[in-house]
């Protein structure tokens, strides 16, 4: 009879170290300390003009704080519009507290990719110039990390534009 109550006994405490452990693991992974693993989201609102200032595209993308991201854009001829061809890839990296520092890679058609790296301040925009093979582009960028004011401001200013 005693040899049963410490066999009990020691499954239940097994259960309770395997529940506890579960319960710490969990924390480990999904809880507030996971933020130190993985990268903040970010949303982007990217537009690409001409040279005359036309806007060729201006795609709104999700993507994670220190890791890549790729945007294949392809847009048939239209009535109102010339065909398009983009690659994009955009390369986000902490720089500083609050700042990011986002590579990028962006080619139309078949022609040379232009490659570089921007600075950019949540929520504030910033356009560069982008000379290479064929017409020159220009590039605007706005980030903002996933639940910030910034973010709320760039979904509104895309459906006020939209609306």
């Amino acid at each position: 009879m005693a040899s049963r109550f410490r066999r009990r006994a020691l499954g239940c405490l097994c259960a309770l170290v395997g529940l506890s452990a579960g319960f710490l693991g969990s924390e480990a992974l999904f809880g507030d300390s996971s933020s130190s693993v993985t990268g903040a989201v970010l949303l982007f609102s990217v537009e690409l003009r001409d040279e005359a200032g036309a806007l060729l595209a201006s795609p709104l993308l999700v993507g994670e704080e220190g890791r890549k991201l790729h945007l294949d854009l392809e847009r048939p001829l239209g009535r109102h519009s010339e065909p398009l061809r983009m690659s994009l890839d955009l390369d986000p990296r902490s720089s500083g507290s609050r700042n990011l520092c986002v590579g990028y890679r962006i080619s139309l058609s078949d022609d040379e990719p232009r490659v570089g790296r921007i600075g950019l301040a949540p929520g504030e925009p910033r356009s560069i110039h982008l000379p290479g093979p064929g017409e020159p582009l220009q590039l605007r960028l706005v980030v903002a990390r996933a639940g910030s004011a910034e973010f709320s401001r760039i979904l509104r200013d895309r459906r006020v534009r939209l609306g």
